[in-house]
């Protein structure tokens, strides 16, 4: 038995998730069209370079991810870079090596122009996108919960500001605005929301004269691997059915940049239980995992996750005491290291397994160096052989790159 806690892939459900997309894209716009893995969402070196084997762009948001798309193997043109603080020199390499860079900021246009004067008497023009502010209490109010806020990306529409830099870009020779960037921050992540954004895409282009945009990026958000949620087989299409009413799939791309969707259901994250206390009524399981290395926001309450028990017959009804109640908690030294109630279940014991289902995104990318270091990561391969894709950390790593004396 390994060495708890761990996160494990199962590379069999990852390959079916990377399949489902990329046959829902093929069917649904044709082969003009492109998916690219967020590495934000979890850059663990391993998954990367698995994306990369099966014709995955890098969606890159710093200098930093950069670097590590180019080090993993990523062709320098199958890069996307995003975000609203970029590094300037990654800016004009990745838009003189044929990437994608979509602008989001005041300053991006100037370095645009700047460069384009540089760059005088080349052929190939500098080909960029536009990131687009999405008001979706505009396009989708019965989709958008009360309490939630507007995005803060990309140019508005309704104050002017993306008017204004399309005109200023029109300006700069040898610039072309090559493509329009949306992402669905709805918390609702509905088919319908998507559809309204690849519609209010076609009414900007229409309005604004971009008939020959090479792609369209409907960015990410997307559901995935959760029962009873949309999956690409329903986004897709409809996204689709929309764009398709303006734009030719020969001549215009269509980008998606999964995040969560691709890498949460093939990863669970393996805790033990190592003890259990009862203070007063309650019952604190105590495991070797930890919010930190779940969600280090303390945002949630309550995570998908099933139990082992350490023998076959002890989970079954009747071979243990049935509890009303059993925190499950952290192994930090925190109060607020409680990860969620397991109510009406029988009792765990030392030695079992707390499973934590759906586990990949925003995870690993977000876990802190805080108490204990980062837990190793398994590859269960579709032969069931196991492959370490990252050692867990000691002092070794930690101490790596730090001066005190």
């Amino acid at each position: 038995m390994m060495q708890t806690p761990y996160y494990e892939i199962e590379e069999q459900k990852l390959n079916e998730d990377i399949a489902l997309l990329k046959g829902a894209l093929e069917s649904g716009w044709g082969k003009h069209s492109v998916a690219a893995c967020s590495v934000k969402t979890n850059s663990l070196p391993w998954l990367l370079n698995h994306f990369r084997q099966n014709g995955f762009w890098a969606e890159v948001v710093s200098a930093e991810e950069y670097d590590l798309a180019m080090r993993i193997g990523f062709a320098p043109d199958k890069v996307i870079y995003n975000g609203p603080i970029k590094d300037r020199c990654v800016f004009e390499k990745v838009l003189s090596d044929g990437g994608l860079v979509n602008l989001d900021s005041s300053a991006e246009p100037e370095w645009l122009s700047e460069m384009a004067q540089e760059r005088r008497g080349f052929d190939r023009p500098l080909r960029v996108g536009l990131r687009v502010n999405v008001d979706f209490r505009k396009l989708v109010p019965s989709e958008v919960p009360a309490e939630e806020e507007g995005s803060r990306f990309g140019y508005c529409e309704e104050n002017g500001s993306l008017a204004a830099v399309i005109e200023k870009l029109r300006r700069i020779p040898g610039v072309l605005i090559a493509g329009l960037h949306l992402h669905s921050s709805t918390k609702s992540r509905s088919v319908k929301a998507y559809a309204a954004v690849a519609a209010f895409a076609v009414s900007l282009a229409e309005k604004y004269d971009l008939k020959e945009l090479s792609y369209i990026d409907m960015g990410g958000g997307y559901y995935g691997g959760v029962k009873g949620k949309p999956d690409f087989r329903d986004y897709v299409p409809a996204i689709a059915g929309e764009l398709k009413t303006y734009f030719d799939p020969e001549k215009t791309a269509l980008i998606l940049e999964p995040g969560v969707s691709m890498v949460s259901s093939s990863f669970n994250f393996v805790t033990s239980v190592r003890d259990v206390k009862r203070i007063g009524e309650h019952v604190y399981v105590v495991t070797d995992g930890s919010r930190v290395n779940l969600n280090p926001q303390v945002t949630r309450r309550w995570y998908p996750h099933h139990l082992e028990y350490k023998t076959a017959d002890d989970g079954k009804a009747g071979a243990r005491k049935m509890l009303p109640s059993q925190m499950i908690c952290g192994a930090t030294c925190m109060e607020y290291d409680r990860l969620f109630e397991e109510e009406n279940a029988p009792e765990l014991r030392e030695g079992d397994l707390v499973i934590y289902d759906l586990a990949g995104g925003y995870t690993i990318c977000l876990t802190p160096l805080f108490i204990h270091y980062f837990p190793a990561v398994l590859v269960k391969k579709e032969d069931g052989t196991l492959y370490t894709a990252r050692d867990p950390w000691t002092n070794d790593e930690f101490l790596a790159g730090n001066h005190w004396t």
